[in-house]
This record gives structure tokens, C-alpha cells and sequence, in this order.
């Protein structure tokens, strides 16, 4: 159980570092390219992506209090994809986004991730 508690506040981590990466990746846009489109594209693509992991998240620690897979589970996850694929799409399809900056902006978790074994790593180095 403690292992579980451990990875849930990795995660807990991994999503307080999104949304610094998040914050940081806005106020970038906005010095370099200074313009709302790039602003919101950028905003946009990162809450999809924080949305998205914190969703997995509750989902995974639904099965796995309940130990199964269940028709419902399975459901909550199918319905987990549309919407998300549903926001990308509406988003790309039916407003003026910068595509490239939207993905980027979706691209956070890979740089929390990192970030956050940086961290790991250098904390068993230190000894704690």
C-alpha cells in the first residue's frame, strides 16, 4: 500500500510540474511571439494534456481499488478518449489555433516526466 502512495505522489509531481512547464511554455510564447492565437494555442494544448493525465490517473486508481476490469471501467475509458479526442478536434477543426504551438502545448508530460526523474535521481545521489 505504501508502494501505491509513493506513486501516486510521483504523479502529484509529475502534475505540478506540468502546469509550471505549462506556465513557463505561456509566458515563452508570449515574449517570442506575442500573439493570443500562439497564447491560447499553447494554453490550450496544455490543459488537454493536464486534463488528460489527472483523468488517468483517478481511472487507474479506480481499477486498481477494484482489483478488475469491468464493463464500466472500460466504458469510463472509452468515453475518456472521445472527449479528449473530441476537445483536439473541435479545437483544431473550428477555431484558428496555431497547430504546431497546440501541440507542443499537448507535449508537456514528456518534459514533466523528465524533470521529475532529474529530481528522483538526484535525490537518491544526495543520500535522502
Amino acid at each position: 500500500m505504501t508502494q501505491i502512495k509513493e506513486k501516486e505522489n510521483i504523479v502529484d509531481v509529475i502534475v505540478l510540474l506540468m502546469i509550471i512547464l505549462l506556465i513557463a511554455g505561456t509566458v515563452i510564447i508570449s515574449v517570442i511571439f506575442f500573439s493570443l492565437v500562439n497564447i491560447l494555442s499553447f494554453i490550450s494544448g496544455g490543459l488537454i494534456s493536464i486534463l488528460n493525465f489527472i483523468w488517468l490517473k483517478r481511472l487507474i486508481r479506480k481499477l486498481l481499488s477494484a482489483g478488475k476490469f469491468t464493463k464500466r471501467s472500460g466504458a469510463e475509458w472509452g468515453i475518456k478518449i472521445l472527449i479528449i479526442f473530441g476537445l483536439i478536434t473541435l479545437l483544431i477543426l473550428k477555431t484558428k489555433i496555431n497547430i504546431l504551438i497546440f501541440v507542443s502545448g499537448l507535449s508537456i508530460l514528456p518534459f514533466a516526466v523528465i524533470l521529475q526523474s532529474f529530481f528522483g535521481y538526484f535525490k537518491t545521489i544526495g543520500g535522502r
